[in-house]
């Protein structure tokens, strides 16, 4: 298995290497190395130009992976990502569920990497953590994802990185429909249909996504229904309004591990959210404020084995956030863009298993308000960026978060740039309020990252490379540590990640792309679902009326299991998508993952399915 993971290294090394003579074209790809971003400013700017390492994975390459949900497709294209998953298709929540995301081993299960929409902060809100099932393909536009400390914007949980989805708005006048459908193994259906229409200064978009399995295994059934509805206003010239709502509702079973299935495992989560904005631009001057509101409800059976009763009472837990972002930014002279935001977070929730002895968030409501700075300065070749953040929560106080960095063009498709930001965690109501361990003299974790990256940009922007290396140090994590005989929540881990990353596209000729990225993770302080080596090699054919996806991920030093015994899961996964082009705007495919039919794990006791094989036909129509 470590012989075929080095194969597959090394051809998407050569795939870089060769990158050097050739290149993609940024017209035919949403997200290349090249792509504007406002993730880490704000503003939108040359990803070039921001000091932090950004990835961008756009529009088409969404909708070419045909899944529901954002996490494959961000697995596959963003160095240092990785989810865990246990079945066919859906992730879960509570014991046993899937959907745990790692960012250069910092953990958005634990609240350390921030999952927004729009800006706005994504998580439920007792735990802290995000739900992997309610982010849809559909409703993208594109995903910017900041591999590294981005709390001077983001405040609390972009400890270790953001991943901020950037939902679709009408680009063009008129009406268009798109509409997949697809099905095969294990029982699977998946369809998403989306309309959207703009008419002079009006823009409406909605979308519908439906995902269901029977599973690989007894008891692993998952189906799912979302939508979003995302409506807009151009008032005038400098003024637009907009108001968005999306709403999911998931079914998942839990199959337990091999060793003890589990039975009568459900979860049943519904969340939702809702938005206003109002949002201005004039020559030197843009900015927003936001409105909204996010809720969710869980219901929940932990399920129980062979030789164990049926739980007798169900979980039950709501959440809510609310919160309000405004920000401006202004051009003060020549090369200059100060960004002055403030941010404010209500949310809590109320949990309980029997509603009279087992309740464990009460209706807890915390709060958090924040001021931030974020000055650029371009001096020729050079610009420099400094950020500030005041950030002060009712659980813990006040902190600071300062920022720094800078970029260099020394020539023309050469950048070099360094970084530097604070990152921090407050803890979450579980670990604040909940159960035996809860302890609320908790301060936040504290992180520092450092990136130094080099990108290089060739052959009039068919050639895209970038690498980077990073280091970041932790301290006051969060652990459950005995004192006196009492186990209880305190703060005194600490940790140090260190690594390197790289991506590359490359256009060979018109009909033919190949796109790469590998990471090297490694950690101080060991943690599950953070391999040391991730690599995915990727290739486009496009030969008239056909098209061929061929994609393979090679994974090594997945943590299952920490200790004496530590478990690790080396694998490769392969796909392969075939369509064909009927006529404009309607395609017939089939697609395949897993093809070696590989037995691995990302998760201890969970064994992924064999081959999994789907097909179906996608059909989109415009008019005006």
């Amino acid at each position: 298995m470590k012989r075929i993971f080095l194969i597959s290294s090394g051809l998407a090394l050569c795939s870089a290497l060769l990158a050097a003579t050739h290149g993609p074209d940024p017209a035919d790809r949403g997200d290349t190395l090249r792509t504007s971003v406002v993730t880490g400013t704000r503003v939108s700017m040359l990803r070039d130009q921001v000091p932090a390492p950004i990835s961008v994975v756009g529009r088409q390459t969404l909708g070419q992976s045909d899944e529901n949900v954002l996490m494959p497709s961000l697995m596959e294209q963003v160095p240092g990502l990785f989810v865990t998953s246990r079945g066919v298709t859906g992730y879960g929540v509570s014991g046993g569920a899937a959907g745990a995301i790692s960012l250069r081993g910092f953990g958005a299960g634990n609240g350390r990497v921030a999952i927004l929409i729009d800006g706005h902060p994504q998580f439920e809100s007792i735990y802290g953590h995000p739900v992997a099932d309610e982010y849809f393909a559909a409703n993208a536009a594109r995903v910017e994802v900041s591999r590294g400390a981005a709390s001077v914007l983001y405040g609390s949980n972009a400890m270790g990185g953001a991943i901020n989805i950037i939902t679709r708005q009408p680009v063009r006048d008129g009406n268009e429909l798109g509409v997949k459908l697809m099905g095969g193994s294990y029982g699977t259906w998946r369809g998403h249909v989306s309309e959207a229409y703009r008419h002079g200064r009006f823009t409406l978009l909605t979308t519908l996504s439906a995902d269901r399995t029977a599973g690989h295994r007894d008891n692993s059934a998952f189906r799912s229904l979302g939508g979003m509805f995302n409506a807009g206003y151009q008032i005038n010239d400098v003024w637009k309004a907009s108001a968005r709502l999306s709403l999911s509702d998931a079914y998942s079973e839990n199959p337990g591990t091999v060793a003890e299935p589990m039975f009568d495992g459900t979860a049943r989560t519904t969340r939702s959210m809702a938005g206003v904005s109002l949002d201005n631009r004039t020559g030197r001057s843009s900015g927003t404020i936001d409105l909204f509101y996010n809720w969710g409800d869980h219901l929940i059976n932990d399920g129980h084995t062979a030789d164990k009763a049926p739980q007798e009472y169900l979980f039950h837990g709501t959440d809510f956030t609310a919160g309000l972002t405004a920000y401006q930014t202004f051009g003060l002279w020549e090369g200059n863009d100060l960004t002055a935001g403030l941010d404010y977070l209500y949310y809590g929730g109320h949990a309980f298993r029997n509603p009279v002895t087992e309740v464990y968030a009460n209706h807890r409501h915390l709060n958090e308000e924040a001021l931030y700075l974020l000055d650029k300065q371009a001096f020729g070749p050079f610009l420099v960026s400094a950020g500030l953040r005041l950030d002060r929560h009712s659980a813990y106080g006040v902190e600071w978060i300062p920022q720094l960095g800078a970029s260099w063009t020394p020539a023309t498709g050469t950048t070099v740039k360094l970084s530097a930001s604070k990152g921090f965690r407050m803890p979450n109501m579980r670990e604040l309020y909940m159960y035996a361990v809860a302890n609320e003299a908790l301060l936040p974790e504290k992180a520092w990252s450092y990136d130094l990256t080099v990108g290089q940009h060739l052959l009039d922007g068919r050639l895209n490379l970038e690498a980077s290396a990073f280091h970041t140090r932790g301290s006051n994590i969060i652990e459950v540590n005995v004192v006196d005989g009492i186990r209880q929540n305190r703060n005194v881990g600490a940790f140090a990640n260190t690594g390197a990353e790289f991506a590359a596209d490359w256009r060979i000729a018109r009909p033919l792309l190949l796109n790469a990225n590998y990471s090297y993770l490694h950690m101080d302080t060991i943690y599950t679902g953070a391999p040391v080596h991730k690599a995915w090699l990727g290739a486009r054919w496009t030969p008239g009326r056909w098209s061929v996806d061929l994609g393979a991920m090679g994974i090594a030093g997945l943590y299952l299991t920490t200790g004496e015994n530590a478990r690790t899961a080396d694998y490769i996964d392969l796909k392969l998508r075939v369509a064909f082009r009927i006529r404009d705007g309607f395609e017939l495919f089939v697609r395949g993952t897993n093809l070696l039919n590989r037995q691995y794990e990302t998760m201890d006791g969970f064994p992924e399915p064999g081959i999994v094989a789907l097909g179906g036909l996608s059909w989109s129509v415009a008019s005006k």
